[in-house]
């Protein structure tokens, strides 16, 4: 390539090193992929379409350690070397996985130029290129959920629940958000900022919140006032209103819930009505009626 000739070289010659020697000169090179096979019966592929899901960091540790970049903003560089990455892998000479990671040296944003290219380095290697899977980069919680989620067992028998087993370690603990756990098995915690699942035959968690995070717990909040929320008069001849250890708390304002041992945050909105619960919209998109007495804090 002109002006990246030596860099295309040691491309050439790492995928080689790989190919015949693996990482680092040990047999056998590790590639962390996720193999998708999805279904399209309706379109042009009755038999699926595949997708390698590689985590985003495993690319990036390649180029950095072993200093492989690519520069090819010229039309004409770019198509010599995806000649070259094409060509390679019809002759099996270097995998898909190596396919993917030069692909990703040469189009490190997916969208430039890359169909057009694709339909300029002739009709044989584009329709091979076309019945080829695709990849994709995950961030690393994406990519270690995922796996997760793929060891959960999962049998339905003819009678009686389904059985969940939930994968053991040993020596590791994982955490998730309540969020990303809901994702990825369907069950969530709301009254959870951490959920660590439990090893087991049925899916049981521990629920971990603010200032008992395992982790990293949080300190009590400073500039907040901590009490029982109570129903009141601002006023003489005024109308009900709640309190906090004397505060008054007005529509939207924001609140803190005991929930358990921690404290789920919110919106105030009450209706003014004699009885009525006290709904607290929280920042998890749900909302929650407490009444009074309820353990809350506001800020001071």
């Amino acid at each position: 390539m002109a002006g990246t000739q030596r860099d295309f070289n040691e491309l050439k010659d790492f995928f080689q090193r790989i190919m015949e020697r693996g990482m680092d000169g040990y047999a056998g090179a590790v590639w962390p992929v996720i193999v998708r096979r999805w279904m399209d019966r309706l379109g042009d592929s009755p038999e699926g379409k595949y997708v390698y899901e590689y985590p985003e960091r495993f690319f990036q540790n390649l180029r950095h350690k072993y200093d492989i970049f690519v520069y090819a903003e010229k039309k004409s560089d770019r198509l010599k070397m995806l000649k070259y990455l094409v060509d390679e892998l019809m002759a099996k000479r270097i995998d898909i996985h190596l396919y993917h990671f030069g692909m990703n040296l040469l189009y490190p944003y997916a969208s430039r130029d890359q169909k057009e290219d694709e339909e300029a380095v002739g009709k044989k290697r584009s329709e091979f290129m076309s019945h080829l899977p695709r990849f994709e980069l995950k961030s690393n919680d994406e990519f270690v959920s995922n796996i997760w989620s793929d060891l959960i067992l999962r049998r339905y028998p003819e009678v009686g629940e389904e059985i969940v087993t939930v994968p053991s370690f040993s020596q590791l603990r994982i955490l998730f958000t309540a969020d990303n756990f809901g994702d990825h098995t369907g069950t969530y915690y709301f009254d959870a900022d951490w959920v660590e699942p439990i090893p087991g035959l049925k899916m049981k968690v521990k629920k971990w919140v603010g200032e008992k995070d395992p982790m990293t717990p949080q300190p009590k909040k400073d500039g907040m006032i901590e009490g029982p929320i109570t129903l009141g008069h601002e006023g003489s001849g005024n109308g009900l209103r709640h309190f906090v250890a004397g505060k008054p708390i007005h529509a939207g304002s924001y609140i803190e819930i005991k929930f358990g041992d921690g404290w789920i945050p919110g919106r105030y909105e009450w209706s003014f009505e004699m009885d009525s619960p006290i709904r607290i919209h929280s920042s998890r998109h749900e909302w929650i009626s407490i009444h009074e007495g309820q353990l809350v804090r506001v800020k001071a």
